[in-house]
């Protein structure tokens, strides 16, 4: 199988709300927190980010306990990423984007730590979403 190109299309709905819809089925809502000038009608996109990343090990986990036939019997996980807003506000010279997004994962399956541990190295290896958070990707961004 060669490249496979995803794409997602959306507007600015007013204020700082925007609607991203993904393969004409589905829709992400986004906004910001009244302290960053939204109405906190949904969640902003560095959090769809951590929840982006959450649903892809999420996927790719239980992917390669099967390919290791490791049972699972439970799968957590939680981020939380560090970001100075006056980046996102307009400082040059602070960063707009995360400086640091930690992960925390639960498994439970009947087999030894190692093995897990095993398991989640391939993981992190594999995983679309952390890739591309920590390995830079070519963007461009065209004004039609």
């Amino acid at each position: 199988m060669g490249k496979v190109t995803f794409k997602a299309e959306g507007k600015w709905l007013g204020n700082l709300k925007v609607e991203a819809k993904i393969r004409n089925k589905f829709t992400i809502n986004m906004d910001e927190p009244p302290s960053l000038g939204g109405e906190d009608t949904a969640p902003n996109p560095v959090e769809v980010v951590l929840a982006a990343l959450i649903g892809c090990l999420g996927i790719v986990i239980p992917v390669v306990a099967k390919e290791k036939n490791i049972p699972l019997q439970n799968v957590e996980i939680h981020t939380e990423g560090d970001l100075d807003p006056r980046g996102f506000m307009g400082d040059p010279n602070v960063r707009a984007g995360y400086d640091e997004v930690r992960v925390k994962v639960k498994i439970e399956a009947p087999v030894d730590r190692t093995k897990i541990e095993e398991l989640m190295k391939e993981v992190e290896r594999r995983c679309p979403v952390s890739d591309i958070i920590k390995n830079p990707v070519n963007l461009k961004i065209s004004l039609e």
